[in-house]
């Protein structure tokens, strides 16, 4: 961060809004010079390895943010779980939510990485896993819900407790069973099934995230949100 000594103003650094430093130094490296092909990712090795001055553009070279961004989320996803592990472990402590899962954050940077263009994504993407939606995105939901859709989750609860085997598949399978049973086509009940677990309309595949949530804190998400839903 960085603070305006006349003005007392604080603006955030680009470690603070979430760039990885491996991503801005490729950026830097890659603003009026390339190695003559098409590659734009390099490492810091590779840099050292190819860079000279004779491919520097004689070109005053252009600062794009957007483009920024898009080096940090391929470097997001170029980097390994264990290398975003602890970055994201303190991203989550800094705002309040306290890690007690090592293998638990591991599933949850694998499922959300490739959908994070920040760190800070990591928060938004992933947060839910750890603690309960905040808020729901009713404006999504309660239009188009139903007595009938009430009866579906509870019915869907009900099933799940009793599931002996929580397996995403198995999850994925009895929730499509019921839905045909219940008359239902299926972007009727998934969304709403979503937004239950996660708030809004976002995140990965839905039973690979109640999957990972366990049996008594999808329940308890469902029977949660209904409330929120009937209100």
């Amino acid at each position: 961060n960085w603070t305006d000594a006349k003005t007392g103003e604080l603006t955030n650094g680009f470690r603070e809004l979430g760039f990885l430093p491996e991503a801005f130094l490729n950026l830097l490296a890659t603003l009026g010079w390339n190695d003559g092909t098409d590659q734009e990712i390099f490492s810091l090795d590779e840099l050292v390895e190819k860079f000279s001055l004779e491919r520097v553009s004689k070109a005053g070279a252009k600062f794009d943010f957007e483009k920024a961004k898009w080096f940090n989320a391929e470097w997001i996803k170029k980097l390994s779980v264990d290398e975003l592990k602890d970055k994201v472990a303190d991203l989550f402590a800094d705002k309040g939510i306290a890690i007690g899962d090592d293998e638990k954050l591991s599933t949850v940077i694998g499922l959300v990485k490739d959908r994070c263009v920040l760190l800070a994504d990591f928060y938004t993407q992933g947060a839910y896993f750890f603690e309960q939606p905040k808020e729901y995105d009713l404006n999504a939901v309660k239009p188009k819900w139903t007595d009938a859709k009430t009866e579906f989750f509870n019915t869907l609860a009900e099933k799940f407790s009793a599931t002996e085997t929580w397996e995403a598949h198995d999850l994925e399978t009895s929730f499509k069973t019921l839905t045909e049973e219940k008359g239902f086509k299926i972007g009727d009940v998934m969304l709403p099934f979503r937004i239950m677990l996660v708030g809004g309309k976002f995140g990965p595949h839905v039973f690979d995230i109640a999957a990972l949530l366990g049996k008594e804190e999808t329940i308890a998400r469902i029977e949660k949100a209904l409330v929120e839903f009937n209100v």
